[in-house]
């Protein structure tokens, strides 16, 4: 008979066969025993003997047949073990840490007596274990093999479970191991667990936590009748009537219920007198605050015993509290630009609008305000509580009582491009007359009455304006609680632009210039006082002028002035030019100019492009044309040079090509003088300016061969080379 019971527990409750347990498949009561081995910040007590035969140590890394108790495996191992913080996830929570060894009575490493049990029940018996060795260090050669054994005080083995080879991991995790078994007669067992791998060999050490020891039972399935869910969120005194339903699955003989409530999150937990169903009416609102609800079950007179009964998953419960009363203005007014609706009326927090002081309909926060009504607001909660008294508010629109002007105006483009910095602000006075307003300035009119920011426009005082800007709205906020809003419509007028440059000249033998400010404009004013479009300035008034030109654009006027000099200039005098060469591609020309030339001059190698840099560089070697032209129009000037360079070959073959060895271009240097030597220095030809050599020496043909050179300028200055003669 007490087999078939416990096989038809077995089958009602509890998983078959899990990986790492054969756990309770149905509901758990409150743990009859549950170990977590405390916290602290350095390490914990010892078991004591009675628990364990291992060896407790105090300090230090554990050695073989040694455990502790600890939040941490740092430091017990050096690097062999994973660091791990215990499973339950306390603060500084503890667990025992075990270096297993060859001990004696089977390995056992944990032993407890539970007492206070209720016979012919059903329970789970759990804990997590980890096997700590890190396999990128250690050995993975042997693994903790842990069985779990409930014995009556006999020592009569009454069921047990073995987890077989706990793997290691590459990062350590905790993994639940247990089973479950039915008590006959029996009230009081000894839990034991041990280690049945090979001791003292690497491999073979674990961490032990969160021992538990519950009663099981059927299946409880809650639900809230006609409600989504097991949870609820209730007003304060709201009448209501919920029903909570758990329904439980076969597997007692005799069920009995009893429904259970806690007002501290579950840590204790208080019998509801007369509930002894599987429903229970809720209805009681009138105590705010968070309120846990469970049925408890067990079989037949088990019910009387908190250690025997299992119980359902909770029903969360939040009553809110009835919001204070808003505050606010009672009396509050409102412009007729604004189109105010009920969102517009400042109380002191979210508000439930009505239109009757007690009952009434709810008004949606778009209603239009209407002049001189009474609207009631009742605070409401995050939750959707109301405040049991309705704040009045009585509103009042009022039309504005400021003159509004808009802004039609034409504004210099200094640049003359696309856009122009302005101060808008320049514009409040002509817009109307209120020495205590507010302007804000915004680039849509539903912006302006919006107040919105993203078309706020942050600095009015220097804002762009781009032809592609159509109108500005200025917002007008005033003292009779209305605002209005003018449209700025700006138009970029073009600024003059005169053609006078920064220096204007008189050239070398001229006794005046004319200086023109240019036709098209409205007024001239000249700094001589002149007031025409054109004057003459003689070599007799040099130094600084000014002109400003004027532009209207009917009632706007747009101004430029113009500072410049008069300057005599004339033609650059060349008085030397420097050349660096006898290289291919690397030679430069530097030309020097006369204290005589009195202008701002620039320089070109071609009469088309000119550089303000009197020196040209990488240039290859030949004839060049060097011209300084007078930035003013006074003339150019202009000289030839050469940039010599030797040849590195000749073929005396009398073909016509390349015959004979010269300095190309060496007559524009009528002094120079190069001697011609063979390798052992001997001076075969000395040619001058105008001369060459055909390779010959006394009439002989020198050989096919590299010869040596010097060449000698008018300046002293000589260059040294060698070229190849080819037959």
């Amino acid at each position: 008979m007490h087999i078939r019971y416990q096989l038809l527990i077995i089958c009602l409750f509890c998983y078959g066969s899990q990986s790492y347990a054969q756990l309770c498949e149905g509901n758990l009561g409150d743990p009859v025993v549950s170990i977590d081995f405390g916290s602290g910040t350095s390490r914990g007590s010892a078991l004591g003997s009675a628990v364990t035969a291992f060896t407790y140590s105090s300090e230090g890394e554990l050695e073989e047949g040694e455990y502790t108790i600890y939040n941490t495996t740092s430091g017990l191992k050096g690097n062999a073990w994973h660091v791990t913080s215990d499973h339950t996830g306390n603060t500084n929570g503890y667990m025992m840490v075990i270096n297993s060894a060859v001990i004696a009575n089977e390995g056992v490493f944990y032993t407890k007596t539970v007492t206070g049990l209720c016979a012919n029940t059903t329970f789970e018996f759990s804990a997590w274990l980890m096997n700590i060795m890190n396999p990128s260090i250690g050995t993975d050669q042997y693994h903790p093999d842990v069985t779990f054994r409930i014995s009556d005080t006999n020592g009569n083995i009454l069921g047990s479970y073995n987890t077989g080879d706990i793997a290691q991991s590459s990062s350590g995790n905790w993994q639940q191991y247990g089973f479950f078994f039915t008590l006959a007669a029996e009230t009081e067992v000894v839990i034991t667990i041990l280690n049945s791998a090979p001791s003292a060999h690497p491999g073979n050490d674990i961490a032990l936590d969160d021992i538990t020891f519950k009663p099981c039972g059927p299946t409880i399935t809650n639900s809230i009748i006609n409600e989504f869910g097991t949870s609820l969120n209730i007003c304060e005194d709201e009448i209501v009537s919920y029903t909570f339903q758990s329904v439980v699955s076969s597997g007692y003989s005799n069920p009995q219920y009893q429904w259970q409530y806690s007002d501290d999150l579950g840590l204790t937990w208080l019998d509801i007198t007369g509930e002894t169903t599987t429903n229970y009416v809720f209805s009681n609102t009138s105590s705010p605050g968070t309120y846990l609800y469970r049925l408890a079950v067990a079989n037949g007179n088990n019910i009387n015993s908190l250690s025997c009964r299992i119980t359902s998953d909770t029903y969360n419960i939040e009553i809110i509290e009835t919001p204070e009363a808003l505050t606010g203005e009672s009396q509050q007014s409102f412009c007729t630009t604004q189109n105010a609706t009920l969102s517009f009326i400042d109380v002191s927090d979210s508000a439930i609008w009505y239109d009757a002081t007690t009952d009434g309909t709810i008004l949606n926060e778009d209603t239009y305000l209407i002049d001189g009504t009474t609207y009631f607001a009742a605070k409401e909660s995050i939750s959707g509580c109301e405040s049991d008294d309705r704040f009045p508010v009585t509103v009042t629109i009022v039309n504005p009582s400021l003159q509004i002007n808009n802004i039609s105006a034409i504004i210099c483009n200094t640049s003359n491009d696309t856009s122009e910095l302005v101060d808008l602000t320049i514009y409040e006075t002509d817009i109307t007359t209120c020495s205590d307003c507010l302007f804000s300035y915004f680039f849509s009119q539903e912006d302006a009455q919006n107040y919105s920011e993203d078309g706020y426009i942050n600095s009015p005082t220097n804002f762009e304006w781009t032809i592609d800007t159509n109108t500005i709205y200025a917002r007008i906020d005033s003292s009779d609680h209305c605002f209005q809003i003018s449209e700025i419509s700006l138009t970029l007028g073009e600024t003059p632009i005169i053609a006078v440059n920064d220096v204007m000249s008189i050239c070398e033998l001229e006794t005046y210039t004319i200086i023109d400010a240019g036709f098209g404009f409205n007024s001239y004013l000249w700094s001589t006082g002149e007031t025409t479009q054109v004057i003459s300035v003689t070599d007799e008034a040099l130094g600084d002028y000014w002109v400003t030109v004027t532009k209207d654009y009917g009632t706007y006027t747009c101004e430029t002035t113009k500072e410049f000099q008069v300057l005599l200039s004339n033609t650059a005098v060349i008085s030397n030019i420097d050349i660096d060469d006898w290289t291919d591609l690397n030679n430069s020309i530097t030309i020097n100019i006369s204290i005589l030339s009195l202008g701002d001059y620039e320089y070109s190698l071609d009469n088309i492009t000119y550089q303000d840099s009197n020196v040209f560089l990488r240039l290859a070697s030949g004839e060049y044309t060097v011209y300084v032209r007078d930035k003013y129009g006074c003339g150019i000037s202009q000289d030839v040079i050469y940039l010599l360079n030797y040849p590195k070959f000749f073929t005396p073959n009398k073909d016509g090509t390349n015959d004979t060895w010269f300095i190309k271009n060496s007559y524009s240097e009528p002094t120079l003088n190069i001697k011609i030597f063979n390798r052992y220095g001997k001076i075969l030809k000395s040619l001058d300016a105008n001369s060459a050599w055909d390779g010959t020496y006394n009439g002989h043909q020198m050989p096919t061969s590299d010869y040596w050179f010097v060449v000698t300028r008018a300046s002293g200055k000589s260059y040294t080379g060698h070229f190849s003669l080819k037959r």
